[in-house]
């Protein structure tokens, strides 16, 4: 069983709803959320992993599948793998499953999460 570890931005509606979407997934391996901007009070031995790994979570959504981390599109493509068999989902899995089209909507989603915050007047992460 695969042990999940799920870095999101909680302030931004975007990422926390898909964050609360993957609770439903917890039957794939022990799942964990941590709420980016609340690490440094929550897990600082995490945001100091993160840090030494020169992870940037500001741009990244960040998963750690038993110790190794991946981020961004890579992230999606294994969460799409990962949902259950709503039509929703199977578009999600049809899009994301695919490493060229994880690659080329990333961008495109943390722009929009980036304008959203923007929008919302809801400071980047500090880290």
């Amino acid at each position: 069983m695969q042990q999940l570890l799920l870095i999101y931005d909680g302030d931004c509606p975007l990422c926390r709803n898909f964050a609360a979407a993957q609770r439903l997934q917890q039957h794939f391996g022990e799942l964990s959320l941590f709420n980016a901007r609340d690490l440094a009070e929550q897990a600082p031995l995490l945001l100091a992993e993160l840090q030494h790994q020169r992870l940037i979570i500001n741009q990244n959504m960040l998963l750690r599948v038993d110790g190794r981390w991946l981020k961004g599109p890579e992230v999606l493509q294994l969460l799409a793998s990962l949902n259950e068999s709503s039509w929703r989902n199977k578009l999600w899995l049809y899009w994301f499953q695919s490493a060229s089209r994880a690659r080329f909507s990333y961008p495109l989603l943390r722009f929009g999460r980036n304008l959203l915050l923007k929008l919302l007047k809801i400071p980047p992460l500090p880290y």
